[in-house]
């Protein structure tokens, strides 16, 4: 095997630690484009990772269609660079896993049949189609294998299966819809998502109307409130605590969000699209609380970063730096049209984009409503709006999160990309500014 064979290279060059991860991997793509089939591709690969450590000298290599003789020439040349490098710090050395690896996820040996994609392509523009007057879209269809060993002994497999579906529908040049669906099977993947990207365009193209700048209590759909807790994700590994770029740092057992907030990463998730068996040290994943009724439990970790932190690592390895897997936002108790019916008056986000910070340490962020957004009145959606822009902190959203709903739907696309199981929340007091995209 190959990536034993890196291992016992690396080992013969002198190393203290090396892992070896290969990834085989077969994606299909279907795109639809002004109502049509445009685009069917598909594409294969085979990559190499290596990591390799003498003492805190460390290095990572990947090689395209890997074999032996290019491994024994990447290992001897990476030798001569590890040994000019500097030291990093703290790394201190890889794990050793000593925990059961759980396998329960799904997966799908026929999750990129083509006639299925295709199937599902035109039923999404037909669906759509019936509530505007234009539709585009992108599928994906994936699977992979696995494999890693490492110094320590460990050699593990794994495989995994995925697909993915994002819509929009238009109505007129202004008025959007967009809607995403995602599963590990192609059974499990839920159709729907063509007939509401067009009812959100359909909404959306009765004359939106510009408002004022202020507060609004908003409520965010599984879209867009999924884009949130992909960054906040993001922000909880250690590696961006450690660097000076988390609005999350020292905050460990602080109340950092309304208690109806609670958030777990998950990597054994059974229908997460980033479920793994194990993380790129070879320690079994597991489940860690991030958030906790409001309160933050946990970083996300490498044997690294928890060596430095005085913890054990969460089996979210990345070798340089712990990164999430799967969020599970734990739902509310109402459903969105009672949410609805409480605001007095507020929006609906259905959808935002180019989120981005301005402030790491202080979570300081914007972002753009895209699609269908809507100005709440009494209880009920009066009209579509356009040109606004979210302009507020995260510390301030997670702590004014008031309600969430009952439903929660997983998001994963281009603008959510850690996987997010999320219900709709209501967020109190959003500052709301103007955009002019």
């Amino acid at each position: 095997m190959m990536i034993q064979y890196a291992v016992e290279m690396a080992e013969k060059a002198g190393m203290d630690d090396s892992i070896a991860k290969i990834v085989r991997r077969k994606e299909k793509q279907v795109k639809f484009h002004r109502s049509e089939i445009s685009i069917v591709k598909e594409w294969e690969s085979t990559t190499l990772e290596i990591f390799m450590a003498k003492g805190k000298k460390v290095l990572t290599l990947e090689i395209e269609n890997p074999d032996r003789e290019k491994i024994r020439k990447a290992i001897k040349d990476g030798k001569g660079i590890v040994e000019i490098l500097a030291d990093k710090e703290h790394y201190y050395g890889i794990g050793e896993n000593d925990g059961e690896y759980v396998d329960k996820k799904m997966y799908d040996e026929r999750v990129d049949d083509e006639k299925k994609l295709l199937s599902l392509a035109n039923r999404t523009i037909d669906d759509a189609i019936k509530q505007s007057e234009e539709v585009a879209g992108i599928i994906y269809a994936g699977k992979e294998e696995i494999e890693l060993a490492t110094s320590r002994g460990m050699n593990e497999g794994d495989r995994n299966s995925w697909l993915s579906l994002s819509v929009r529908a238009f109505s007129s040049e202004k008025a959007s819809g967009h809607s995403v669906r995602c599963a590990r099977t192609f059974p499990s993947l839920k159709k729907d998502a063509g007939n509401e990207a067009g009812k959100i365009a359909a909404m959306a193209s009765s004359h939106p109307k510009k408002i004022e700048r202020g507060k609004y209590d908003v409520i965010f759909s599984h879209l867009s409130f999924a884009n949130l807790i992909s960054y906040m994700a993001d922000f909880a590994s250690a590696f961006y605590v450690d660097s000076g770029m988390s609005f999350l740092s020292g905050k460990i057992g602080k109340e950092i969000g309304s208690e109806k907030l609670s958030v777990t990463d998950s990597g054994i998730n059974p229908e997460g699209i980033a479920s793994r068996k194990f993380d790129d040290e070879g320690i079994a994943t597991g489940e860690t609380p991030i958030i906790h009724k409001g309160k933050l439990e946990s970083y996300l970790h490498n044997t690294s970063t928890a060596h430095k932190h005085g913890t054990r690592t969460t089996g979210n390895a990345g070798i340089i730096s712990p990164s999430p897997w799967n969020e599970v936002v734990k739902p509310g108790d109402i459903s969105l049209e009672e949410m609805i019916e409480g605001v007095k008056k507020g929006l609906y986000i259905t959808n935002v984009w180019y989120t981005r910070f301005q402030n790491y340490m202080e979570g300081d962020f914007s972002t753009i409503a895209r699609d269908g957004a809507f100005l709440i009145e009494n209880g009920d959606i009066s009209h579509p709006v356009e040109g606004i822009r979210v302009s507020d902190s995260m510390p301030r959203i997670l702590k004014n999160v008031e309600m969430l709903s009952n439903d929660i739907r997983q998001i994963y696309w281009w603008e959510v990309e850690v996987p997010v199981f999320t219900p709709h929340a209501l967020v109190k007091n959003v500052n709301i500014t103007k955009s002019f995209l």
